[in-house]
């Protein structure tokens, strides 16, 4: 009887020790890497993202130039993503808002430089952004000349009358945390074309815990649950035993 009981402690401590290999064994949560890159399209062109950076992956990632056909056209790019941040800085951006036609000369967007960050603080577990337009500007067609903030706040939105809305530094966050900070983004009126300038992604997810010897908890785990089941047997065989007496 005495053996038994003593059994069924020894299985109960086993039974924590099974739930702990268990969850160490179990896999890590996987976090979508932190990237950046130049630029996306979306809609009838179609293209991207252009020279992305990622952290795991490959970074930074640099070219002398780069194109969509028929939408932008873009001269240094340098993106980069780390473990905590990333970032994308695109010179000489032009990109075509409306084609030209017989009587008007083409609405084009330029810009000498379109940056993006972000920031992942392990402090607060919060991510921040920015983004800057150096020398942007919106002018062609019927378009009196409009001309882009510097340090755009966070979803500063600009019309261009009849031709599209543009969003700069436009910052949305997804629900597990992950901020994407998109420079200048493009809609095209009467159109499902979107066009992302300079963008940077920073998330907030975390990696579980590892098993500290992979390959080890599982079949500890697997062992701790055999001899837990084993322990279940001698509870019930005692529970009979005292049931038989105390009639």
């Amino acid at each position: 009887m005495q053996k038994i009981r003593g059994l069924a402690k020894v299985t109960a401590s086993l039974s924590l020790a099974c739930g702990i290999a268990a969850a160490a064994a179990g896999p890590a949560l996987a976090a979508s890497p932190n990237e950046a890159y130049a630029a996306q399209a979306t809609g009838p062109i179609s293209a991207g993202p252009l020279d992305e950076a990622t952290f795991p992956g490959t970074s930074p990632v640099s070219v002398n130039s780069d194109s969509i056909a028929g939408l932008l056209t873009a001269g240094l790019i340098t993106d980069r993503a780390s473990a905590t941040g990333a970032s994308t800085s695109v010179a000489n951006v032009g990109v075509t808002l409306a084609a030209a036609t017989a009587l008007l000369t083409a609405v084009s967007l330029t810009a000498d430089a379109v940056t993006s960050q972000c920031t992942f603080d392990p402090n607060t577990d919060t991510v921040s952004g920015s983004a800057t337009i150096t020398n942007g500007t919106v002018n062609g067609g019927l378009i009196s000349l409009i001309s882009l903030a510097a340090d755009p706040a966070k979803d500063t939105t600009v019309t261009v009358p009849g031709v599209a809305t543009l969003t700069l530094n436009r910052q949305t966050t997804a629900t597990d945390g992950t901020l994407t900070v998109d420079a200048i983004y493009v809609s095209l009126l009467n159109s499902t074309q979107t066009l992302s300038i300079g963008t940077s992604v920073c998330n907030t997810a975390t990696l579980a815990g590892a098993p500290a010897l992979p390959g080890v908890a599982t079949p500890i785990g697997a062992t701790l649950a055999g001899l837990v089941s084993f322990g279940g047997i001698g509870y019930f065989l005692n529970r009979r035993r005292r049931v038989a007496s105390q009639g």
